[in-house]
């Protein structure tokens, strides 16, 4: 009898946790609407996922899975892009659609995956990407160039601590004429904040896409701004939360009380 117990215990644990790893073996993709002006249905493998996300939205997160994924934006039945994106295991990122740097080119896709990693808990990430239909820009924070000559497509991460910034944009090199801003940026400690820049400068159409992702729990105090990304030189919002196993496992043992017990009746008879 006491073999049954066992044997059904661990098939029910077995079951339960072979679920994360299944889950695992997707990617998570948020859709952000960089296209000013117009109002899109998102489409994922040819299932629309969002109706009528205007311009400046974030929507997601969707689960979906590991592989070449196609996405595909459409508005008044004419489809504007369409492309397919890689989806790695366990991944996060954005999609974003977006202008190139020549204004009256089609849209296109730019991924960014979202870099989940704890910082210091007086700290926070942040993630500028130009996706505006400009050349290569500068990109000021508090007066300061912190992104320098960067191209269209292309992002830079930092980490900085928490408060707010004064952000705006020129041409790259130059001193003006500001492109965008400028623009208060408030960032919070242990999140990610993710700035697109949209839009094109000559039809006033300018603007950010601003969101946001809780990290996971933070480090101690150390030290004060790190640089990466894919940028030429490294001079409202969506939180998720931080998901736990333990619930999960309070469910398992207690599911396999419940089993062991309906055993135990029927074995009892």
């Amino acid at each position: 009898m006491f073999s049954l117990w066992l044997a059904v215990l661990v098939a029910a644990v077995a079951a339960v946790f072979a679920a994360p790893a299944g889950a695992a073996s997707g990617g998570v993709v948020y859709v952000v609407q960089g296209l000013p002006g117009q109002t899109v249905d998102v489409r994922v493998d040819g299932k629309v996922v969002a109706r009528g996300v205007a311009a400046t939205k974030v929507v997601g997160p969707f689960s979906v899975a590991a592989g070449q994924r196609r996405i595909t934006a459409v508005a008044g039945g004419r489809t504007l892009v369409d492309r397919q994106i890689a989806v790695q295991a366990g991944s996060n990122q954005d999609v974003v659609i977006h202008r190139p740097a020549a204004p009256s080119a089609p849209p296109v896709i730019t991924s960014y995956p979202n870099k989940l990693t704890a910082v210091p808990k007086d700290k926070a990430a942040v993630r500028v990407a130009h996706t505006a239909a400009v050349g290569p820009a500068d990109i000021r924070v508090n007066g300061k160039v912190l992104f320098a000559n960067v191209a269209n497509g292309e992002s830079l991460d930092v980490v900085v601590p928490a408060g707010t910034y004064t952000v705006d944009i020129v041409p790259a090199g130059a001193n003006g004429p500001v492109v965008l801003g400028p623009a208060q940026l408030p960032v919070e400690a242990g999140y990610l904040t993710r700035v697109f820049a949209v839009g094109e400068p000559n039809s006033k159409t300018m603007t950010v896409a601003v969101a946001t992702l809780r990290l996971p729990g933070t480090g101690t105090d150390k030290p004060g701004m790190v640089d990466t990304g894919t940028g030429g030189q490294a001079a409202a919002m969506s939180r998720q939360e931080p998901s736990s196993t333990a619930p999960l496992l309070a469910l398992v043992l207690l599911g396999g009380c419940a089993l062991l017990v309906t055993v135990r009746k029927v074995v009892g008879r």
